[in-house]
């Protein structure tokens, strides 16, 4: 009963129902952030827990043997994937974390991971062993009972991220009619913890002695919300020592925990999550799929791609900004930085520079065009023949700037920007979206711009001067120049002319609208909704001006964790 009843608070719809005037003559109500009834794990976060609860209960060793059971990993797998969420008003963009709708596939994989789990941990007498101990396996049936009782209230210490209290531990013993060590013994209380609603969602009560409906979560609850958001899992040992203690409690004991899960390696997870889907890096396409075309062959030259090149690709991105972390780096470097951090052999060959090792100082791009994040391969790759500007000046005006685009008309839908034998892509797309129609007020000013400006990097992300034309069959017909010269209007009445990603990169600086979608996009992934001006203005504030003083980006990302919202909950 308890399950349904958490199951039935569960939204999928984020947004919440639309706000009501009120009645003539009344004063309007106070503004307050909406909240979502109750959180559950999305699916890194569910395989991560899992994994740890393992081991730290068995040992990394035997853990991995668990996990590698064909139908825990084929579970695993099988649970849904989060859906990218969209802010109301946009087309494109949002974030996975801020999926929380549940589906009978959410019900049905955790039920069967659970008995799985349950099955392999209880039938095996090792590992019997390992979880309750040597008087699992003794001659001695006298402490059978007490080896369960301790089972019961160490394994639900993990599962369920906190410590359980005597009624807890009594519902999960009554559920037990075997003999108290027995393998189905051990394999119900493992199935009964891993299908629990406080093992899937973030189940959060507050303090008990909060007054009205705006309470502190209490230190476990606190301990559970910081390491997922910087994790993307349970807390560990030490965080769960200072929830015990309550230690958490405290400022200089939360402040410390902030500081320590912030600068783990542990938190990179997280970090490369929040930019790429900022970035929204999983927009682009698989680079395998077109080798076989005549035309993409012929354009990609010696250069053949692999099931894993969208993979790698994306995977610099985040290594530029955990190494950046690391150094006490800026949000400002994140556009500016000119270091390769390069793995592969082919991406390194697409830039031109040595494969970088992951430890050693990465090497800085050889070629002067290529600025910093805007001439990195993921923001110009297509994985086709042929560069997209508008999408380029779309993913910059919309993702990185926050900034509004209309929605195009329903027939500029059907409109694909084909490679031709005789112009450039800049040409082709000049004249399909500058001269005809309602198109050019956007196109002209907001989107072809920004993209125009790097178009001296093909559709691999390879600098060029010119833009190599071909036929249907790929044969090579000629070559034509490119153009780069543009006027961004990257703040609206701005007709200055740049010809560079480095000259635009600077105006985007200048602007300080890339550290205020900074503070809205973390804002959205960290609480998992859309922000409001009104109810958050002062988080949103507040992680803009840390962004825009340019603290270092360790401190800027650690920031909301310190801020009083983070730490409690709205029961309204």
């Amino acid at each position: 009963m308890v399950s349904a009843t958490l199951l039935s608070a569960c939204k999928g719809d984020i947004t919440g129902p639309p706000s009501q005037p009120p009645p003539p003559g009344e004063p309007p109500q106070p503004v307050v952030p909406e909240e979502l009834p109750l959180r559950r794990l999305s699916a890194v976060q569910l395989q991560n827990t899992v994994r740890d609860v393992l081991t730290r209960t068995l040992g990394a060793p035997e853990a991995q043997v668990v996990l590698q059971d064909g139908t825990v990993a084929s579970q695993l797998q099988s649970y849904p994937r989060d859906l990218r969420v969209s802010i109301p008003g946009e087309s494109h963009g949002g974030f996975f974390r801020m999926d929380q709708g549940m589906q009978q596939g959410h019900i049905d994989t955790v039920y069967s991971l659970g008995l799985r789990v349950g099955e392999l941990l209880g039938s095996n007498t090792s590992r019997r062993g390992l979880l309750l101990g040597p008087c699992a396996t003794d001659a001695s049936t006298a402490n059978d009972e007490t080896c369960l009782v301790d089972f019961i209230s160490r394994f639900g210490r993990l599962a369920l991220r906190r410590s359980l209290d005597a009624d807890d531990v009594a519902f999960y013993r009554e559920a037990v009619s075997e003999p108290p060590v027995s393998p189905l013994a051990v394999q119900k209380v493992v199935a009964l913890m891993l299908t629990a609603p406080e093992f899937l969602y973030f189940v959060e009560h507050g303090q008990p002695d909060a007054e009205g409906t705006l309470t502190r979560l209490t230190a476990h609850e606190l301990a559970a919300r910081l390491s997922y958001h910087f994790w993307q899992t349970l807390p560990d040992e030490l965080l769960t020592e200072a929830a015990d203690s309550g230690a958490l409690l405290t400022d200089a004991g939360y402040r410390q925990q902030v500081e320590r899960l912030m600068g783990d390696a542990r938190a990179h997870q997280a970090l490369g999550e929040f930019f790429s889907q900022w970035f929204r890096l999983d927009d682009l396409e698989e680079f395998d799929t077109r080798v076989g075309d005549p035309i993409f062959d012929a354009f990609r030259g010696d250069f053949t791609p692999t099931r894993d090149t969208r993979e790698r690709i994306n995977g610099e991105v985040a290594d530029l900004v955990t190494w950046l972390v690391s150094r006490d780096g800026t949000l400002q470097d994140v556009l500016t930085d000119r270091h390769a951090f390069a793995r592969s052999d082919e991406l390194a060959a697409l830039y031109g520079v040595p494969r970088w090792d992951g430890a050693s100082q990465p090497p800085t791009f050889s070629e002067p065009q290529r600025s910093g994040l805007l001439t990195r391969i993921a923001f110009l790759a297509t994985g086709s023949a042929n560069t997209r500007p508008i999408i380029k000046g779309y993913r910059i005006r919309n993702a990185l700037l926050c900034g509004s685009i209309p929605p195009p008309p329903a027939d500029a839908m059907m409109t694909r920007v084909e490679l031709s034998p005789e112009l450039t892509t800049r040409e082709v797309v000049e004249r399909l979206t500058e001269t005809q129609g309602s198109c050019p007020s956007c196109h002209r000013t907001r989107l072809n711009p920004l993209g125009f400006v790097t178009e001296n990097f093909d559709a691999l992300g390879r600098f060029r001067s010119t833009q190599r034309l071909f036929d249907t069959t790929g044969q090579l017909v000629g070559e034509r120049p490119v153009r780069t010269d543009t006027v961004p209007t990257v703040v609206p009445g701005d007709t200055r002319s740049v010809s560079s990603a480095a000259e635009v990169t600077q105006l985007i600086l200048d602007s300080g609208q890339f550290e205020e979608c900074f503070a809205r996009q973390y804002f959205r992934y960290t609480f998992a909704r859309p922000e409001s001006d009104a109810s958050d203005g002062a988080v949103l504030e507040a992680l803009s001006t840390a962004a825009r003083s340019r603290q270092s980006l360790r401190a800027v990302l650690a920031s909301v964790a310190l801020r009083p919202e983070f730490q409690r909950k709205d029961f309204r």
